[in-house]
C-alpha cells in the first residue's frame, strides 16, 4: 500500500462488504448530504471518514480502485462496481494501520459543518490576541472568510478585560486540553496556528518535517480538532474555547440536514407523514427519508408509530440472522406481506452499525 488515502478507500470498500457500489465511498469521502450517503455513513460504521475529503475526485477513486485489483486486494462481485477486499487485502490494510493508526476521535458526520468554523475562529483569534499583546496592531489576518472575522471582533469586544488575561486563559485552555493528545497530533496542531511573527505551516511543510505522509498529516490534525470539540462538553472548564461553538450547538440537531430539521418540528407538532408531505408538498418516500435520518441520529427517537413492536423484533432477527443491510434479502428472511422497505430501514437505523 503506497499511502493514507489508499488505507481509507480501503477500509470503506471493507466496512461496505460488497454491498454498495464504491461510488458511495466517493460520496461519503465528500460528505455528500442525500438521504443514501447519510444512512451508508451510520448502518456501515463509516460516520467517521464522512465528509473528511471534500475535494476527492472519481479520478482518484477510480485509479486507486484499478491498483487494488491489481495489487490482488479486492474481488470484483456480482454487483456492479462493489468489491469485496480479499485476505490478502485485509492483511496489508491491518499492517499498514498498525504503523498508521486510524485516527481515534475522528468523527465526520458529527463535526464536518464545525470544524473549518471552529479552526478559523480559534487560528484567527490566537494570531490577533497574540499581535495586540506584542503592541502590533496592524497585521495580515490568517482568515479572509469576513464571517469568521466578524465572529472574532465580536468575541473580543464581549470579552472587553485586559487581553494579556485573556491570552492567558485562552493558552491554559488550550494546553489543559492538549496535553491529553498524542505528541504527535499536538504538535501538528501547534505548528498549523499563527501567531506574531510566524504564519502556520502547510499539511505539505508539516508531513516533511515530520517525515510523514500529508493525507495522514491531514487525518491526524482532523483528529486533533474532532478530540478537541468532544472534550469541549458544556463549557464550563472551557468557557472561552466552548464560546466558539455556542451558536453551532444552539442550532437544533447540527447533524440533520435543514429539510430534515423542518419535517422534525411538524413531527414533534404531532402531524403524520402524509400529513407532513402535503403541506411541504413533497412525496411520501421524501419524508419517509428523512423520518430514518432522524432515527438514525437518535437511536432514541420512538419508531413504534411506524412499526409495531413485534415487527420491530422479527425484522431486527432477521437482520442479525443474515448480517447484512440488504432490504430484499431482509424482507424474504422476515417473510411478512404487511412489511414494508421503509419499516425495515427504520429498524436498520435504530439498530445503527451493530
Amino acid at each position: 500500500m503506497n499511502n493514507y488515502l489508499q488505507a481509507i478507500i480501503l477500509y470503506a470498500i471493507k466496512k461496505f462488504q460488497g454491498e454498495r457500489s464504491v461510488y458511495a465511498i466517493y460520496h461519503m469521502l465528500q460528505g455528500k448530504k442525500s438521504s443514501q450517503t447519510i444512512q451508508d455513513a451510520h448502518l456501515f460504521g463509516l460516520t467517521n471518514i464522512f465528509g473528511t475529503m471534500p475535494v476527492f475526485t472519481r479520478q482518484q477513486l477510480n485509479q486507486n480502485i484499478e491498483q487494488f485489483l491489481k495489487d490482488g486486494f479486492i474481488n470484483p462481485t456480482d454487483k456492479t462496481d462493489a468489491y469485496e477486499i480479499s485476505g490478502h487485502g485485509e492483511g496489508i490494510l491491518a499492517g499498514y494501520l498498525l504503523n498508521n493508526p486510524f485516527p481515534t476521535y475522528l468523527n465526520g458526520w458529527k463535526y464536518q459543518n464545525i470544524t473549518p468554523v471552529f479552526w478559523g475562529r480559534l487560528n484567527l483569534l490566537i494570531q490577533t490576541i497574540s499581535h495586540i499583546v506584542h503592541n502590533e496592531r496592524r497585521f495580515y489576518p490568517i482568515q479572509r472568510n469576513l464571517k469568521i472575522q466578524s465572529f472574532v471582533k465580536e468575541f473580543l469586544h464581549t470579552h472587553r478585560q485586559d487581553r494579556d488575561l485573556i491570552a492567558r486563559h485562552l493558552y491554559e485552555e488550550l494546553v489543559s486540553l492538549l496535553e491529553g493528545q498524542s505528541d504527535l497530533k499536538r504538535d501538528i496542531f501547534i505548528l498549523k496556528l499563527t501567531g506574531v511573527n510566524r504564519i502556520g505551516l502547510t499539511f505539505e511543510q508539516i508531513a516533511k518535517s515530520k517525515e510523514a505522509e500529508e493525507e495522514y498529516v491531514r487525518f491526524m490534525f482532523f483528529d486533533s480538532l474532532h478530540q478537541l470539540l468532544a472534550e469541549l462538553g458544556d463549557g464550563a472548564d472551557h468557557p472561552l474555547l466552548a464560546s466558539l461553538t455556542y451558536d453551532w450547538k444552539r442550532g437544533g440537531n447540527p447533524h440533520l440536514t435543514q429539510s430534515t430539521q423542518t419535517t422534525l418540528q411538524y413531527l414533534l407538532e404531532g402531524r403524520s407523514m402524509g400529513e407532513i408531505a402535503e403541506i411541504r408538498r413533497l412525496k411520501q418516500n421524501t419524508i419517509e427519508d428523512h423520518l430514518v435520518e432522524i432515527v438514525l441520529s437518535d437511536k432514541s427517537f420512538p419508531i413504534h408509530d411506524y412499526v409495531s413492536g413485534e415487527d420491530e423484533r422479527d425484522i431486527a432477527a432477521a437482520i442479525t440472522e443474515l448480517g447484512t443491510k440488504k432490504l430484499k434479502a431482509i424482507m424474504q428472511m422476515v417473510d411478512n406481506k404487511q412489511i414494508s422497505f421503509f419499516q425495515i430501514r427504520l429498524v436498520l437505523a435504530k439498530m445503527g452499525d451493530q
